[in-house]
């Protein structure tokens, strides 16, 4: 993404907007008067959204930057667009934030699915409605029907950190990575099937459930399990000389499995050490924590570790998938023929 200096100077408004010549005029204005929304607002956007990590946002007719540099403290990254390059050019500062000069209408260079939030303030009215919204939907991840990580019950939980990177490795492998080579029908299960729902003239009745599955998988399984995504099948195919992609995230997957083992090393030696100061049991206290540790550490260790490659089919992470049930009955009796 370009940052708000780099366009050309003197270069045409980007089709498709209005009032781009009033808010030139405007700009230094907007950047010191322009008031800034409150908490209150933000909190209501974030409840409604309901996203599972707080990846990346997109401010549309972002102006001076107000709601941008609101949103850069909340989501790992911004971007935020503006047809008028005057408003880029006075635009606050960030260093996740990234400006660029498009119009709502047409988001060029925002890839499909890449976004987690989009916001436009007080701009709405200035847009061609059908164009914006069909290109909202274009950019916007489209209900994440994809996989999610928890840490496995009964074992050494991941921090939270560590499940929020390797969700986001699986965000990369499966929109920026492989996104290209998902058949277009597959838009239909990322939206959880919602307008396929046979009508009124097939079946009386049609009802939707949302239920959710989960499996415990290993290193080796969880690897397998994304080898079967059909896009990969076909990156694989067509890229014969590109890197395999699984090798990345199998990096992600032995990071954050290091650092669920590291936390739950230092949790040993802390109650090792509070109960090594606790007077005449200390010592067998102590050695109990001791011996503990090895066997607790490679319960939750990763695919690299000894024991015979026994450690690749331990369950390393809980995989968790959405299901979404299209349930139809009362069929309508098809015309009789002739």
């Amino acid at each position: 993404m370009a940052t708000a200096d780099s366009g050309p100077a003197g270069q045409p408004e980007p089709p498709g907007t209005r009032g781009a010549e009033l808010f030139s005029q405007q700009a230094k204005l907007y950047a010191a008067y322009r008031p800034d929304y409150p908490e209150e607002l933000y909190a209501a956007v974030l409840q409604f959204a309901a996203l599972p990590h707080l990846g990346t946002a997109l401010d549309v007719a972002c102006g001076t930057g107000q709601v941008a540099a609101a949103l850069s403290a909340r989501f790992d990254r911004v971007w935020a667009c503006d047809s008028t390059q005057a408003q880029l050019d006075r635009a606050v500062q960030r260093p996740n934030l990234r400006y660029f000069r498009a119009a709502a209408e047409r988001l060029e260079g925002v890839g499909a699915c890449t976004v987690d939030l989009l916001t436009a303030a007080q701009c709405l009215h200035w847009f061609d409605g059908p164009a914006f919204y069909a290109e909202a939907r274009r950019v916007l991840q489209p209900g994440y029907g994809m996989p999610r990580f928890a840490s496995v019950p009964g074992r050494p939980p991941l921090p939270p950190a560590a499940l929020g990177r390797l969700q986001r490795a699986l965000q990369e492998l499966h929109t920026s990575v492989l996104g290209p080579y998902w058949d277009p029908q597959r838009w239909h299960v990322l939206n959880h099937y919602r307008g396929t729902e046979p009508g009124a003239e097939h079946f009386g009745v049609v009802q939707r459930q949302e239920l959710a599955m989960h499996k415990d998988l290993g290193t080796d399984a969880l690897l397998g399990y994304l080898a079967t995504w059909s896009a990969y099948a076909t990156y694989r195919r067509q890229q014969l000389e590109a890197p395999d992609p699984l090798q990345a995230f199998r990096q992600a997957l032995l990071a954050a499995l290091e650092e669920g083992r590291q936390a739950v090393t230092s949790q040993l030696a802390a109650g090792a050490a509070h109960a090594g100061a606790g007077g005449g049991s200390s010592s067998s206290s102590s050695a109990a924590a001791a011996g503990a540790a090895p066997q607790a550490q490679g319960a939750a260790v990763s695919a690299g570790g000894g024991g015979g490659g026994s450690d690749e089919d331990a369950p390393a992470v809980r995989v968790e998938w959405p299901l979404f049930l299209i349930l139809a009955k009362q069929p309508v009796p098809l015309p009789a023929a002739g």
